[in-house]
C-alpha cells in the first residue's frame, strides 16, 4: 500500500499544472486527491497525537503534534508530511475567475529548510515506530521553487552540511545527523538517528521552476 501511496502522490503531481500559493494548498489537494481515488477508509488532515503517547519525541513542540496526511486502509495508517519551501517568484494566478499577479513568499533560510525536511522523516519514523501494529512507515514531500535546496554544500563542514537535502544523496539506516559545531540555529533543533535508508531525488513538475523529493 505504501508503494501505492508514493505513485497516487506522483500521478497528482503530474497532473497539477496550477501554482501552489502556500504549504497547506499543497495538503488539500493531495487529500482531495486522494479522497478522489477511492482508495482508503479515511483520509485525515491535520490528524493530532496527544504528547502523552510520544514519549520519545525529541523537540519542544510536543504539545502540538499534528501530522499533515493520514490515510487509513485495512486498520492501517499512513502518515503523510509535506512541505513546501519558496522564494520570491511572481506568477500567474486566478482571483474570481480573473488572472492577477501573485508573488510567492520569500522563506530563505535554507539550513532550517534542510532541517525541516529531516525533522518530518524523523517524525514519520517515530510514529511508525511508538504504534508498531498501527502505523506502517510514512512518506515525506518536499516541494521547492529554490534550486540551492539540489546543490551539495561547497563546504562539508558547514553548520547544515549533514542536513543537505542535495540531489542524489543517499543516507543509510544509522546515521546521526546532527549540525557541524555548537551553533545557536541548534537550540530546539537537536540531532537524530535515522532508521531506514533514504535516497533524495529531486523531479521536475509541470509547474515552472518547481521541483519534488518524495521519501
Amino acid at each position: 500500500m505504501r508503494q501505492q501511496i508514493l505513485t497516487e502522490i506522483i500521478n497528482a503531481l503530474n497532473l497539477r499544472v496550477d501554482y501552489f500559493l502556500r504549504e497547506e494548498d499543497v495538503k488539500l489537494y493531495l487529500a482531495n486527491h486522494f479522497i478522489l481515488t477511492s482508495l482508503f477508509d479515511n483520509v485525515f488532515i491535520e490528524y493530532h497525537i496527544p504528547n502523552n503517547l510520544l514519549p520519545a519525541y525529541p523537540w519542544a513542540d510536543i504539545n502540538n503534534v499534528y501530522i499533515d496526511i493520514v490515510l487509513e486502509k485495512d486498520g492501517q495508517f499512513y502518515p503523510i508530511e509535506i512541505k513546501y519551501k519558496t522564494v520570491a517568484q511572481v506568477l500567474p494566478y486566478f482571483v474570481f475567475g480573473q488572472a492577477q499577479p501573485v508573488t510567492l513568499g520569500q522563506h530563505g533560510a535554507q539550513n532550517i529548510g534542510c532541517y525541516d525536511f529531516w525533522k518530518d522523516v524523523k517524525r514519520t519514523e517515530i510514529f511508525s515506530s511508538t504504534f508498531p501494529l498501527q502505523v506502517s512507515r510514512g512518506i515525506v514531500l518536499f516541494i521547492s521553487n529554490d534550486l540551492s535546496y539540489q546543490n551539495a554544500p561547497l563546504n562539508q563542514g558547514v553548520g547544515y552540511a549533514q542536513f543537505s537535502i542535495h540531489q542524489g544523496r543517499g543516507v543509510i539506516a544509522g546515521t546521526f545527523l546532527n549540525w557541524n559545531g555548537n551553533l545557536a540555529i541548534a537550540n530546539g533543533r537537536p540531532g537524530f538517528v535515522l532508521n531506514h535508508n533514504y535516497s533524495l531525488n529531486w523531479t521536475a513538475m509541470n509547474i515552472l521552476q518547481h521541483y519534488y523529493i518524495l521519501t
